[in-house]
């Protein structure tokens, strides 16, 4: 499976209903509150949400890779 960086959180989570679990796991506690993805996440990308929450975006990258996504798309 792979999970493009550039699409929104928002994108993301509805293709792909398990990330949830994994971003929780990762410190995105936000992801759980009722409205967040329909709100925020329709511009946050997975990069962005890493820089504001101050979590290095190879950490991020390395729990999806062991969850078996392959990353494309943006980076930064």
């Amino acid at each position: 499976m792979e999970i493009d960086f550039s699409k929104s959180l928002y994108e993301l989570v509805s293709q792909y209903p398990e990330m949830k679990e994994i971003m929780l796991g990762i410190g995105f506690n936000e992801i759980t509150k009722p409205g967040m993805l329909q709100t925020a996440g329709r511009y946050m990308t997975i990069p962005k949400g890493a820089k504001m929450k101050k979590i290095p975006l190879a950490t991020i990258i390395q729990a999806f890779e062991e969850a078996g996504f392959q990353i494309v798309g943006e980076r930064e």
